[in-house]
């Protein structure tokens, strides 16, 4: 498989250096097998999110969630390139969290959150076509947001008690043609 491989040095500092590579095409998972990430909510209290509609049902009808929509589209399997999304929950707090980091995992499930099913599978660099899944979070309601929505996400950090973490991972925007 050949990466094209371009490195730049602007200077001799390590943290200087930026390095861009191009995959080749089968460095990518088959975005034909990619599938909808459903979000469901309870306003100011949680966001869950699943491929699974029929996880989305249940906690409609078990636990008070209304129904959002659709993030992105992710994949269910192992694809080329993929990475786990973990999912870990706090049944005290009543918060999802989603990471790519099994550092991240560990620590939530040391603070009292219970490990999940892998929620998805999604790229931890940006390629193939992918686009950022960004994260927020309040101390104040103990809950995480995940969206790819630039305006959206300004939105909320604009509203205050909300903080930036970054990105999670990327993946594939459901209203692309690709998919």
């Amino acid at each position: 498989m050949a990466l094209l491989y371009m490195t730049f040095f602007a200077s001799r500092s390590a943290a200087q250096k930026m390095v861009v590579t191009a995959p080749s095409p089968l460095t990518c998972g088959n975005p034909s097998d990619a599938v909808p990430l459903y979000w469901s909510t309870i306003p100011s209290v949680d966001v869950f999110y699943t491929t699974a509609i029929t996880d989305i049902t249940s906690v409609i009808r078990s636990d008070g969630y209304d129904f959002g929509g659709i993030t992105c589209l992710v994949f269910t399997t192992q694809e080329l390139s993929t990475v786990p999304l973990f999912h870990v929950y706090n049944g005290n707090d009543i918060d999802n969290f989603y990471t790519t980091s099994t550092t991240e995992r560990d620590l939530a499930l040391e603070s009292g959150y219970t490990a999940s099913p892998i929620a998805a599978y999604i790229y931890p660099s940006q390629i193939c076509g992918s686009i950022p899944l960004y994260c927020i979070y309040t101390s104040i309601d103990t809950a995480h947001i995940y969206t790819t929505n630039v305006t959206e996400r300004d939105a909320i950090l604009a509203l205050g008690g909300w903080t930036d973490e970054g990105i999670t991972g990327y993946v594939l925007d459901y209203q692309s043609t690709c998919a």
